[in-house]
């Protein structure tokens, strides 16, 4: 609506400043889930919504029984809000986005009523059932971004190149100008893991209050930020990027997200009012992911959120390798943060420290974006070339 307006009041067709829609993005989003949170937290509460901790983490949770989990409709709830009053709907990547974030919250409200109705934290969806999901939603959404008729990245491309199945590595393409063509085989089957592998980086690191919000809010920020860069041709084109109109949508996009969590920091800090539940968790990690496919660079998440990697390859070390494989326990608890508080961190000290460790990350891949090239030099043609085909 408010997108609309400030179009007719510009008089022609052209896109309102995308950096102006972005601002007003995180504000929408931020006082959605101040206005919206109370009234949704206390029916919640009044619903029986509420946390069930598992066996195995009572001594540290028995003060949090009780409280109102599924407060990832709260998150959902502003973004909704935010980007449907700022962003161009008629935009596929807004479309896209959209839909990742209603099926993953669909996914993670299931699997948060069943543990509710179950009255254990185990009870919800199996991991196979969740996987299955999520790595259907993964191949639907590759057979969109790659479709010729249907992909976003045939349109709004000043270069007129394909970009379709173009692969962005980190470091190596900002120093050498260099995109790999992978196919569309290989893209979409990286398309598929990248949704299981974010998804559930972000669901995993969800258990501490407040934990989740702020590193998730620094890798939003980041990917909006590249995602401004890449709708300006001229900035693009310096950092050795394919640029495309459309992703300014994706950066307004990820403001939203970052001010709804700013907002759900709000009654989610310590001690923590309502929890986002997998509703919150899967709908965010489901929303990076399609962020990192639409904005081309899936790989820079292994960079940007190094917090996240850091707490599913503990997990996976713990369940797969020493519960599985050698029949023990790998390290006293998992994923990793309750390691810390097992060893004596409050909860608070483990919350601050991820934070800053996630900013860092965040800087950290920044830079590889913008300064890397600068040191690289602008190579306007890679020394060996990808394969480049026209737009039809």
């Amino acid at each position: 609506m408010i997108y609309w307006l400030m179009q007719q009041l510009r008089g022609d067709n052209a896109p309102p400043l995308a950096s102006v829609r972005a601002i007003l993005a995180f504000v929408f989003a931020f006082s959605a889930v101040l206005a919206s949170g109370n009234f949704i937290i206390r029916n919640l509460h009044r619903r029986g919504f509420r946390d069930l901790p598992r066996t195995y983490m009572e001594s540290f949770a028995n003060s949090k029984s009780g409280t109102p989990t599924m407060g990832g409709l709260i998150i959902v709830f502003g973004i909704f809000v935010s980007s449907g009053l700022m962003c161009d709907l008629s935009k596929p990547a807004v479309a896209l986005m959209l839909l990742s974030t209603i099926f993953f919250a669909g996914v993670g409200a299931v699997d948060d009523l069943l543990k509710i109705r179950s009255r254990s934290s185990d009870g919800g969806l199996s991991r196979r059932t969740k996987l299955l999901a999520q790595g259907g939603f993964g191949l639907f959404f590759a057979i969109i971004t790659l479709n010729g008729s249907t992909s976003p990245f045939l349109t709004g491309n000043p270069a007129g190149v394909d970009a379709r199945t173009l692969l962005n590595l980190p470091i190596y393409t900002q120093l050498t100008g260099y995109q790999p063509d992978i196919g569309i085989l290989c893209y979409g089957i990286l398309i598929v893991i990248v949704f299981l592998t974010v998804a559930n980086a972000i669901n995993l690191l969800d258990g501490l209050d407040g934990l989740t919000s702020v590193p998730t809010a620094f890798t939003f920020a980041f990917y909006g930020i590249l995602a401004y860069f890449l709708s300006r041709a001229n900035f693009a084109t310096d950092l050795q990027l394919v640029p495309f109109t459309w992703s300014s949508e994706v950066a307004i996009y990820a403001s939203a997200v970052v001010g709804a969590l700013t907002g759900f920091l709000w009654f989610n800090c310590y001690p923590a009012e309502v929890f986002m539940g997998d509703t919150g968790s899967l709908s965010l990690g489901g929303t990076a992911a399609a962020v990192c496919i639409l904005t081309k660079h899936e790989f820079m998440f292994l960079i940007v959120g190094g917090i996240f990697l850091y707490t599913f390859i503990s997990t996976m070390v713990q369940d797969i390798v020493g519960l599985k494989i050698l029949g023990r326990r790998m390290q006293y608890r998992a994923p990793a943060h309750h390691l810390y508080q097992h060893l004596g961190w409050s909860e608070t000290k483990v919350a601050m420290r991820y934070w800053i460790v996630s900013l860092m990350f965040a800087l950290l891949g920044l830079a590889c974006v913008i300064g890397i090239p600068r040191i690289g030099g602008n190579k306007s043609v890679p020394a060996t070339p990808p394969p480049i085909r026209a737009v039809r």
